[in-house]
């Protein structure tokens, strides 16, 4: 639901806070302009992340400044409660920088990878979470592909093919050796993961994207919108990133790659964390899911809009496929090099 303009006089009076003009951004925001600066009044869900608040002062007390603050109330709350809506106030940034959107994301990776670092904190393993993920995920991995093999073994014995069924037919060899290489880079995480006694999380920010990337007059850039954000694996943040990314058509993202290595000349993922990424990131859920939503005949508008499902998540599929098979790569010659070294 939009904010109401009647809504923010009282609210923003919290703030000390007298509005001279009022612009709508979204149904979720506007802006507020003041006789003392610019602000971006923001509506919260009412299930809004209970970590969201405290993000801001982790990333305070580890003495990390790369990122838009949020202005607290007259009750030094970052959180305003008004009829029964939550809201919180960040001040306007110009965000007119001329940056290529190449520089652009390498400016935001770079901060990323600072704003992981600063807030790392190390977890203790019991010894058996590491093997009881490896099973658990082996076993769904291995019934999806069951599962496809079957359907496409059920539509190999039919004269004719509806289109939906074509297309899983042909994809499912590429599908099939996805998984089998996601199956190898998990079970040579697990054995690295044996013996393992410690682990490192970090605070994500949840939605990364050059969206949340914002720049001041003097050209600093700082990240915003931290509502998704908690603690979790380093992987997490570009687990998200590149899986929203490649939701395109067909397309290599070389760029993309680029950005991936930025983000490790400051923050490495360490063995374990990259083979595991490498096994999530290859996965080809998207068609294993939509395979299974057909064989279950689930409710969709028509066979059209079925097709269309599964094209598109093929597409996804195969610019996941490129930006893996590269990074494989740099890993696989950064791995015979240290070992040439030795």
């Amino acid at each position: 639901m939009a904010i109401q303009v009647h809504e923010l006089r009282p609210l923003l009076m919290d703030y000390d806070i007298r509005a001279e003009y009022i612009e709508d951004i979204s149904n979720k925001a506007v802006k507020v302009y003041t006789d003392s600066g610019t602000y971006v009044l923001k509506k919260l869900p009412k299930q809004f992340n209970p970590a969201f608040v405290d993000s801001f002062r982790i990333l305070s007390q580890q003495g990390y400044k790369g990122y838009v603050p949020i202005v607290k109330n007259q009750q030094l709350q970052y959180i305003t409660q008004k009829n029964k809506e939550y809201y919180y106030l960040m001040p306007w940034l110009a965000n007119e920088s001329e940056d290529e959107l190449d520089a652009r994301h390498q400016y935001l990776f770079k901060e990323l990878a600072k704003m992981h670092s600063r807030t790392e904190r190390e977890v203790k393993l019991n010894g058996q979470e590491a093997a009881k993920h490896y099973e658990a995920l082996l076993k769904s991995w291995e019934k999806s592909k069951l599962a496809y093999e079957k359907f496409v073994d059920q539509c190999e014995r039919r004269l004719y093919l509806s289109p939906f069924e074509l297309q899983a037919v042909t994809y499912f060899i590429e599908v099939s050796r996805a998984i089998d290489f996601s199956k190898k880079k998990l079970k040579e995480w697990s054995e690295v993961m044996e013996g393992k006694e410690k682990g490192r999380i970090v605070l994500i920010h949840g939605k990364i994207s050059s969206h949340h990337f914002l720049y001041d007059d003097q050209g600093t850039g700082y990240l915003t919108n931290f509502e998704r954000a908690k603690y979790a694996a380093p992987i997490d943040d570009f687990l998200i990133f590149l899986n929203r990314t490649a939701s395109s058509y067909p397309t290599q993202c070389n760029d993309c790659v680029n950005w991936f290595y930025t983000y490790q000349k400051i923050y490495p993922y360490k063995e374990e964390e990259m083979l595991l990424f490498l096994s999530y990131l290859a996965f080809p859920d998207r068609i294993c899911r939509i395979i299974q939503s057909y064989v279950n005949n689930d409710e969709i508008e028509s066979e059209l809009a079925r097709n269309q499902q599964l094209v598109n998540a093929y597409w996804h599929f195969k610019n996941i496929e490129y930006i893996v098979m590269n990074i494989s790569e740099m890993e696989e010659k950064k791995k015979m090099q240290a070992e040439s070294a030795e």
